[in-house]
């Protein structure tokens, strides 16, 4: 009896009770190595079988889930260079604020300086707050010498209005905005370990907004070197500061409203007869292989939560 793959996973549903306790995933192996014994039943029994071997990979993600509560912090440059820039920072942040809006009600932003020796804050700024309060907000923050926003950072948030601003079950939202490098002597890689620890229990995110080698400042000093590499190490770029509109990519550059319709393989050249879909341990058929970029695109967009599940062959070389 010759099934079709669809066929083999709708057999297995029906036959097996093994989503339970944990074994999900034992299944998933299983439905693919069916699939393939079955697509060897349907061939002549005189085509000389493919002795080749092969492994069973399975990649999966988990949907973010629904943003109940964030606290977002902006840690702005105030030395004298910025001052042109304070209404692109504003106008983004309100930008910001209407995404968030979307999504909950349940919001903080605070603003602080780049100056570890001499911290200034603004907040919290929160859904009963005034557009003005906010576009004001950049303006109000007193001047500064010094640009460490990795340092200012890390001792805001150890301060009594640090502690007091963050709340302990609310993801965070880090911007970084500067014209210059980020001058502290604390390495994006340890800013990055410390974030990643400090922000354990909750999602965390940041986005950089400084200058680049490519920048439309058309001057290649004071380049933002720092503050590229923490974004890169959360898979994300830069913002070029002199952009003419950059404010509008403070709201687009975020993890906020990004759901994923998609999943990278992590192993190249899977055998495509072989690929199976799950979405909360639900067989699904609504998806297509896009091999330019060795990725599984769904046909939908999974709900906040949803763990999807890719399960498919390699042959062992």
């Amino acid at each position: 009896m010759c099934r079709s793959p669809r066929g083999v996973v709708d057999w297995l549903d029906h036959k097996s009770d093994l989503f339970k306790a944990g074994a999900h995933l034992d299944y998933l192996k299983k439905a693919i190595i069916l699939i393939a014994f079955f697509a060897l039943g349907c061939s002549p029994d005189y085509q000389v079988s493919d002795q080749t071997e092969t492994r069973v990979v399975v990649d999966s993600f988990v949907q973010a889930d629904r943003i109940e509560e964030l606290d977002v912090l902006v840690a702005l440059d105030t030395s004298g260079s910025m001052s042109d820039n304070y209404d692109d920072v504003a106008d983004g942040i309100e930008l910001l604020r209407q995404d968030i809006e979307s999504l909950t009600l349940d919001y903080r932003f605070g603003y602080i300086t780049m100056d570890p020796t001499n911290l200034s804050y603004l907040g919290p700024y929160d859904s009963s707050s005034s557009s003005i309060d906010l576009l004001m907000a950049p303006s109000l923050l007193g001047s500064t010498f010094y640009e460490e926003g990795f340092g200012a950072t890390y001792s805001f948030l150890d301060t009594e209005e640090g502690l007091a601003f963050r709340r302990d079950e609310a993801d965070f939202l880090l911007f970084l905005i500067s014209d210059e490098d980020e001058q502290s002597s604390i390495s994006a890689n340890l800013f990055h370990e410390w974030l990643h620890d400090e922000f354990k229990d909750v999602n965390h995110d940041v986005v950089a907004i400084t200058q680049l080698e490519d920048s439309e400042c058309g001057y290649t000093y004071d380049i933002g070197y720092k503050y590229e590499e923490l974004v890169n190490l959360y898979g994300k770029d830069a913002i070029d500061i002199c952009e003419e509109d950059w404010s509008v990519w403070l709201s687009d550059s975020s993890y906020l409203t990004q759901l994923k319709d998609f999943i990278a393989l992590s192993e190249p050249d899977p055998i495509l007869e072989s690929l199976v879909v799950y979405v909360d341990q639900v067989a699904i058929y609504n998806w297509s292989y896009i091999e330019e970029t060795n990725a599984v695109k769904l046909g939908f967009i999974p709900d906040h939560g949803a763990v999807v599940e890719v399960g498919y062959n390699v042959y062992v070389t």
